[in-house]
């Protein structure tokens, strides 16, 4: 599909703002805009115990527990969406907070703070950098020619530099003013199951990867993924899972190939090979992919033609569920789920608290 000049700037605007690109993900209610009301504060339930009755059919009891059991994967995405609520709530009040601080300590307004230590040292995009852009995504834009997006793609480019100039200011006023926060993440206890991990066991930070070979932007994450590996070295390990959508039709089969690879220790050869080319994911394409990873392709096809690995594959694919997995990529982060194909930046955020932590 044809990506018109038009959208460069807005999908630079919501990568930015670290939005959601995965496959088949939830989305919450969107704002209608208008005027705000103000909102009337909510009681929390009062707590109860796991063994409380919910509900009695005759002889038949049903606690809390059996409930919530049923229920895992909607209350882990419930209390994800509350979590992030607050979050970005409590985000904006201290941003604030800490814009009026400098504001009143510098003698000027916060607009003007702003402007002067993020705005006005932001550089146009050079020529190299606008180039380099479109040549990345050339396949996107069509029969457009660089001349003719030139202008929006270095606007997008200008916009990216200022979004990170001003996330980095703020965390170097966080730092300034000592600014501590205690408002903890939910976490999952996510298994890692037999499945194949790069990175020391012991690690202080797991990720668990769940994804999909076919899903596009399961593979535009395999690069941030890679970038975050590099960045911190033995201190993160990474486990991948599977979690084939049925609406990919060859992502399932090319889940069990995997499997079928790492029978021959070729697991994240056959994985980086699927996701640098998702076009070519049939039975006779991975045939094709084995073979030029040298691995015994009699066995490999009576493997996968076996169906070998089919249960293992479901297994990931209804953990998943439990965890409250709904779209790919979705990654736990020592527990925190990230939904997405996110920047590296959204990853070292929160890599970074969690090793603060472990100190």
């Amino acid at each position: 599909m044809q990506l018109r000049s038009k959208q460069i700037i807005s999908l630079a605007v919501a990568a930015g703002a670290a939005a959601i690109f995965a496959c088949a993900a939830a989305t919450g209610d969107s704002d209608k805009g208008g005027a705000k009301a103000k909102t009337p504060a909510v009681a929390a339930a009062a707590p109860l115990a796991p063994t409380t009755t919910v509900a009695v059919i005759g002889d038949k009891t049903i606690t809390l527990v059996d409930l919530d059991t049923q229920a895992a994967g909607a209350l882990v995405r419930v209390r994800q969406e509350e979590y992030d609520a607050r979050k970005q709530a409590l985000d904006a009040m201290i941003n604030d907070a800490l814009m009026a601080k400098e504001a009143a300590a510098k003698g000027k307004s916060k607009e003007e703070v702003m402007k002067a230590e993020v705005a006005d040292k932001v550089t146009d995009p050079a020529q190299t950098e606008v180039d380099a852009f479109y040549d990345q995504n050339k396949a996107r834009f069509g029969a457009q020619t660089k001349e003719q997006l030139a202008p929006q793609i270095a606007a997008m480019l200008k916009n990216q530099k200022m979004m990170d100039a001003q996330r980095a200011y703020l965390k170097s006023l966080r730092d300034k003013y000592a600014v501590k926060t205690m408002l903890e993440p939910p976490r999952i206890q996510v298994d890692v199951d037999d499945d194949p991990m790069k990175g020391p066991a012991k690690a202080p930070v797991t990720i668990v990867e769940f994804s999909d070979y076919q899903c596009p932007y399961c593979g535009r994450a395999e690069a941030t993924v890679l970038e975050v590996l590099k960045k911190y070295g033995d201190k993160v390990r990474l486990v991948y899972r599977d979690y084939p959508l049925a609406m990919h039709q060859n992502a399932n089969l090319a889940a069990q190939a995997s499997e079928c690879a790492k029978e021959q220790g070729k697991f994240w050869e056959m994985h980086d090979a699927m996701f640098a080319n998702q076009s070519k994911l049939t039975q006779p394409d991975l045939l094709e992919t084995a073979g030029s990873l040298k691995m015994d392709k009699d066995k490999f096809k009576a493997c996968l033609d076996g169906g070998k690995y089919k249960d293992e594959v479901q297994k990931d694919f209804d953990d998943g569920q439990k965890y409250g997995v709904t779209g790919t990529p979705t990654f736990f982060i020592n527990g925190i789920p990230v939904v997405g194909a996110r920047d590296v930046n959204s990853f070292a955020d929160l890599i970074d608290s969690e090793l603060e932590r472990k100190k």
